[in-house]
């Protein structure tokens, strides 16, 4: 019975596509993660702008 099956593959196949799933979503979490970051940072730097000018 030896040798290889389609079952086989499509577990194969299967796993895979698991794999690459839980890789992508992590790059996308660290990514936007980064994204939020720099967004807050640039965000922060307004808000003190504004409140030295406020407090001149």
């Amino acid at each position: 019975m030896g040798g290889f099956h389609i079952g086989d593959m499509l577990v194969q196949l299967l796993f895979l596509l698991i794999i690459a799933l839980v890789i992508i979503v992590l790059v996308k979490l660290f990514l936007s993660s980064r994204k939020r970051k720099h967004q807050l940072d640039r965000l922060e730097e307004k808000v003190d702008t504004l409140e030295s000018k406020m407090n001149k």
